[in-house]
């Protein structure tokens, strides 16, 4: 069985070096998708550049935080795995996860539990988001194309002049922490579904932090609703209703240890970087 890593960078990319010599291992294999603005000359300085089992998928895009964008490359990686390899799991991570269990921990986990789609996930409205969250997905927001704050200025608009959008009826909406860890059929799954329902695609093109809920909504809206578990098996803190989750440092290793997770977010070796060389010399390389 491989386990494919999609892996979303924007920067830091040295912190993604050190994520992806940690995930390496029999039947492993990863994609990454680095920001257009990244310069194919600066990611060429990376030992993952020229590794053969990690691909730097070509087609990347500009991603904008709250746009679409997110979701386009998310899909360029699924499409550039899919191309590629058998049954499996798909995993998606960003630049700033790093692992909590060694490699053949999680190898071992996701062949006992093979068949099973792990991700977290509230049918919207949601009581911790504000407004339920339906304010993301029934006004236009054109994040990609104006930006966040001219989006709000437009949403305000939109909101004082009552115009709402109608929502696909019996297709309820679902919102959750943008990563995942699917089967490979799944995944395959999504991308038919898009390709024969375009009108879906379009519709969460212009809504709000869209991964967020597009990958939701379609896996708890298809058969593979019966195999889902509401855990992306990742380890994240939110406070203070901040929308970027906590980074870590070493004071949250107990925290990171006791969680049983496989992956953990947000790391930043520049802000802590004792508590990636505890993980790896205590967890990794134990």
């Amino acid at each position: 069985m491989d386990i494919t890593y999609l892996i979303l960078a924007h920067n830091k990319l040295h912190q993604v070096d050190r994520l992806i010599g940690n995930l390496l291992g029999n039947d492993v294999y990863i994609y990454i998708h680095i920001d257009k603005r990244v310069h194919s000359s600066e990611i060429k300085q990376y030992n993952f550049a020229s590794h053969k089992r990690v691909k730097v998928i070509r087609n990347r895009v500009a991603v904008s935080w709250g746009g679409f964008s997110m979701v386009q490359a998310t899909l360029n990686l699924m499409k550039a795995a899919c191309t590629h390899h058998q049954e499996g799991y798909c995993v998606l991570l960003s630049g700033q996860d790093f692992p909590l269990q060694p490699v053949h921990h999680i190898n071992a986990f996701l062949n006992e539990n093979y068949g099973k789609e792990f991700l977290q996930y509230w049918q919207l409205p949601y009581k911790n988001w504000i407004n339920g969250g339906l304010d993301r997905i029934k006004y236009y927001w054109f994040v990609d194309k104006i930006g966040m704050d001219e989006s709000n200025v437009f949403f305000n608009f939109q909101r004082e002049n009552k115009m709402e959008r109608s929502y696909f009826k019996d297709y309820p909406p679902y919102g959750g922490s943008q990563w995942w860890c699917l089967t490979t059929s799944c995944v395959r799954y999504i991308l038919d579904f898009i390709k024969q329902n375009p009108i879906v695609v379009e519709y969460f093109e212009l809504t709000l932090i869209p991964d967020e809920s597009f990958f939701k909504t379609i896996v708890l809206n298809s058969p593979f609703k019966e195999n889902v578990v509401n855990d992306n098996l990742k380890y994240i803190v939110f406070e203070g209703g901040k929308p970027h989750p906590n980074l870590m440092r070493l004071d949250d290793f107990d925290s990171l240890v006791n969680s049983k997770k496989l992956w953990g977010r947000k790391f930043d070796m520049a802000y802590d970087n004792q508590i990636l060389d505890k993980i790896e010399n205590q967890i990794l390389l134990a």
